[in-house]
């Protein structure tokens, strides 16, 4: 598989990288370190050789991480917009998962200056981890249903022993009332609704569970009412989960602006590492045949 790393000199660039070499990943997989400059044609030329010799220094240091793990390393330097960079170049690579820090610039912060890995959330077209920790043991992944959750376990079980051997526990929210849902029928009210939309959730929770304990994981399935960021957020908080794991419906911008974003959502107010499952990129790996035939459920 092909990861691509965002990298500049700050911590959070190194805790991404830490996490990439810290965890197993399938053989012939190839990590991409692509840090992006801020020069521009008004920067003087020494501005520029200085920028590009300390982006230059974090690269080295970076790869030199990866490599003692036996990892290919490429490194590359190109100007631009952070996001919209990264985003470029995985779609040109075909990456299986794009990887970044989290500058922990809080809601107001990246209310101010912009978020790259919340942006990156809300457009990449393939996978996004944003890395809160050098290191995952216990994972919550959340499910609604949606094509883009449906997709989380064939997903993890084709990036081999990375997320392997944690355990897992699965919660779908049943939202509240006045929270829109792909399944909101005008008019439907009442107790009856809400036990049987109650019941939607716990067979969703429970055939993810089931999905990931046939793929190798030890995994529990909830079902809670609420507000689904909130939910899943507390729900990480009461698991003591340092990695959360879910989907994105790719909502359109007015929808995002109407609805809101639970993705977005949760990594701009998550403590852990936030993997969200973008696209339907599948790994490119040289995995065992057996693998490959229980990956086929569905």
């Amino acid at each position: 598989m092909h990861i691509l790393i965002g990298v500049d000199g700050s911590q959070a660039a190194s805790l991404a990288c830490q996490f990439v070499a810290n965890r197993t990943w399938p053989i012939g997989t190839r990590v991409e370190l692509l840090a992006v400059g801020s020069w521009a044609g008004w920067a003087s030329a020494e501005d520029t050789r200085v920028e590009l010799e300390t982006l230059e220094t974090a690269l080295d240091e970076r790869a030199e991480v990866l490599r003692r793990r036996g990892l290919g390393v490429a490194t590359d330097v190109v100007p631009g917009p952070p996001a919209e960079a990264l985003m470029a170049r995985a779609a040109d690579a075909f990456a299986d998962l794009l990887v970044v820090g989290n500058r922990g610039l809080g809601p107001l912060g990246s209310a101010v200056f912009g978020s790259v890995s919340a942006h990156l959330v809300d457009h990449a077209g393939c996978p996004v981890l944003v890395v809160r920790s050098p290191d995952a043991s216990r994972m919550l992944l959340a499910t609604d249903g949606t094509a883009s959750s449906r997709s989380i376990p064939r997903v993890l079980a084709a990036w081999g022993p990375a997320l392997r051997g944690m355990p897992v526990e699965v919660v779908s929210v049943a939202p509240r009332d006045d929270f829109v849902t792909p399944w909101s029928v005008a008019g439907d009210t009442g107790n009856g609704a809400e036990t049987r939309e109650l019941a939607m959730h716990t067979e969703i929770a429970q055939r993810v569970a089931d999905q990931m304990m046939d793929l190798g994981w030890h995994a529990a399935a909830i079902a809670p009412r609420g507000d689904p960021g909130r939910t899943i957020l507390t729900a990480s908080e009461e698991w003591q989960a340092d990695l959360i794991v879910t989907g994105s419906r790719s909502l359109g911008t007015i929808q995002r602006l109407l609805l809101g974003s639970v993705a977005h959502h949760v990594v701009m107010h998550a403590r852990s590492s936030v993997l969200v499952m973008r696209g339907l990129v599948p790994a490119r790996t040289t995995e065992p045949a057996a693998v490959a035939a229980r990956l086929a459920f569905g």
